[in-house]
């Protein structure tokens, strides 16, 4: 099931405030950057983020669900740009857009798109499934509770409707309902006993919500914190390194060195943008570096 899941590693320990930091800034220059080699290192970088975070059989599955929609950015870009001047292939004509005309620089634009997609969307599978939604919320507790907690509700609302309907479907499997029946009437009224299930489940579930705020005195007198998230050193060198990271990326923008031309004709790369692209992307590998050093030495857990 993949929902959030609490596990004993670094990333999951960090502070809030620093892993949105890290996700927001690795999406805003992916946004930013068109070089493919600095594209390339970034979503190496988040691959190997995810990888210590222990969550690499989830974020497989969000690239099986977006390959569908980076196929469709690359024939898109493919079918109907009609830039470039390296031509792959001539096709038929098309009404409204003429002789079809498959392009070098066509293709390339397309795969750097789906690859800047690729780096947005793991970077939201890191912050979905390392980070609970109740530590992220918590920290917009001061800008309004009702909002907040209005907020944390509905986003709790969706897994724990998926943990229900998973638990109830295999109690009644149990019981020997079959839902693989030939007959679709059939199977609907087998899912109906799990629907209404489900649904006593939610309101039992709101009864005791609301038994639990009378009970704990909820908007009366100033809100108290039964937790507080606080700063640690592992906290404080990602934080570095993201900054390191937002520094370098924009010197990078201000010269140019992480743009790319693809049309008319693709710009030559040089080696040395390789190497420096390797070297920005070592900014955003810190956290995997923590977190495998954080399981393999026990004097670096102690002290960060």
């Amino acid at each position: 099931m993949y929902i959030y899941q609490e596990k004993d590693n670094l990333l999951h320990k960090i502070h809030p405030l620093v892993l949105i930091s890290y996700c927001v800034v690795l999406s805003l220059f992916a946004l930013l950057f068109s070089h493919p080699f600095y594209l390339l290192g970034l979503f190496a970088a988040v691959a190997l983020v995810i990888k210590a975070a222990d969550i690499f059989k989830e974020w497989l599955f969000y690239l099986k669900l977006s390959s569908a929609l980076v196929l469709m950015i690359l024939l898109i870009n493919t079918l109907f740009v009609q830039l470039g001047s390296t031509v792959l292939l001539w096709g038929p004509y098309i009404p409204g857009l003429g002789k079809l005309r498959i392009t070098l620089e066509a293709v390339l634009f397309g795969l750097n798109m789906g690859l800047r997609f690729l780096i947005i969307m793991s970077a939201f599978c890191l912050l979905t499934f390392v980070l609970h939604p109740d530590r992220a919320l918590h920290l917009m507790g001061r800008l309004g509770n009702k909002w907040v907690l209005a907020l944390t509700i509905s986003t709790r609302l969706l897994p724990l409707m998926v943990s229900d309907f998973g638990r109830i479907y295999d109690v009644q499997r149990c019981r020997g309902v079959s839902f693989n029946g030939k007959s679709r009437l059939k199977r609907v009224k087998n899912f109906l006993p799990i629907f209404n299930a489900m649904v006593i489940s939610s309101l039992e579930r709101a009864f005791q919500l609301a038994e639990a705020l009378q009970a704990r005195g909820y908007g009366v007198g100033k809100r108290t914190l039964y937790s507080r998230e606080l700063l640690r050193p592992r906290d404080y060198l990602i934080f570095l390194s993201v900054t390191l990271a937002v520094i370098a990326g924009i010197w990078l923008t201000w010269q140019g060195a992480a743009d790319f031309t693809f049309y008319p004709r693709i710009q030559r790369v040089y080696l040395k943008e390789g190497l420096l692209a390797i070297f920005y992307s070592l900014f955003y590998i810190i956290p995997a570096i923590l977190a495998w050093g954080w399981q393999k030495c026990r004097l670096l857990k102690l002290k960060i």
